[in-house]
């Protein structure tokens, strides 16, 4: 699958990328695994290299996820400035891994995009 946003990386997600002000919103839909992880830590870096003052990842149509989809998101932290890193999610899939291992504590979890956004 390709990404329905121009200049983004083509991975086996679906990713899209709309920005909103300053804050880019980043929607992926598909299973985040061992496979597909280095292809969404691409399509992040390429987000990042535009210089958001905010990053919301909205996993709400991620069926899975594993610990390296946590590295990337970790990664992302790292490279942001504090609390400039949300995850919109909806579901135990996504949002269990985060407070699992208390990622959760350093990248916001939110419900909607709205609500990260603010």
């Amino acid at each position: 699958m390709t990404p329905s946003t121009p200049d983004l990386p083509a991975t086996e997600l679906a990713v899209t990328l709309d920005w909103r002000g300053r804050a880019a919103v980043l929607a992926v839909a598909g299973e985040i695994d061992l496979v597909s992880a280095p292809e969404f830590g691409e399509v992040v870096d390429v987000v990042l290299a535009r210089g958001p003052e905010k990053l919301v990842v909205d996993l709400r149509e991620v069926t899975f996820f594993c610990s390296a989809g946590l590295q990337v998101l970790a990664a992302a932290h790292r490279r942001l400035a504090e609390r400039a890193l949300c995850v919109v999610s909806d579901s135990p899939v996504t949002s269990g891994p985060l407070k699992t291992t208390g990622l959760d504590t350093w990248i916001g979890v939110h419900p909607t995009v709205d609500e990260a956004l603010t």
